[in-house]
């Protein structure tokens, strides 16, 4: 069985996850957002409002994992092999987020890293061929 069959949903799951807690703790950021019409709404009195940013970014961030999620998992069910500094990439931003805010999901991360690095090296290398069809590959 090959661990990262389903790294895209694992990846799709954290960016649900990841807004349904931004909704849930800065709820009152974007109702105050919404009672300001939302244009321009993270602005107050000229200065960024930091809280509305965040939340902003932190919703934002959560969207790009979902679609990356579905890139990923749509590369996967057609044989794509992603590189290995994919992998690596997630296990080290884990670790340094996981450092720097050790309550948070950020191993999440590092798990999903560690499940690509054990799948990429794992696959032979034939499997791993992006220049073929589709439709010759094997997964």
């Amino acid at each position: 069985m090959n661990v990262m069959r389903y790294s895209g949903y694992y990846l799709l799951v954290t960016g649900i996850l990841h807004n349904i807690i931004g909704l849930s703790l800065g709820w009152s950021s974007l109702i105050a957002m919404h009672n300001d019409g939302w244009f321009f709404s993270t602005l107050v009195n000229n200065q960024m409002a930091f809280d509305r940013e965040a939340i902003s970014w932190f919703l934002i961030t959560g969207c790009f994992w979902v679609l990356f999620g579905l890139m990923l998992q749509k590369a996967l069910n057609e044989g794509y092999c992603p590189p290995l500094s994919l992998g690596w990439g997630f296990v080290f931003i884990g670790v340094i987020v996981a450092v720097i805010m050790p309550i948070s999901g950020a191993y999440l991360f590092i798990i999903q890293g560690a499940i690509l690095i054990i799948g990429t090296t794992k696959r032979k290398q034939p499997d791993c061929n992006v220049t073929t069809t589709p439709s010759s590959q094997h997964s």
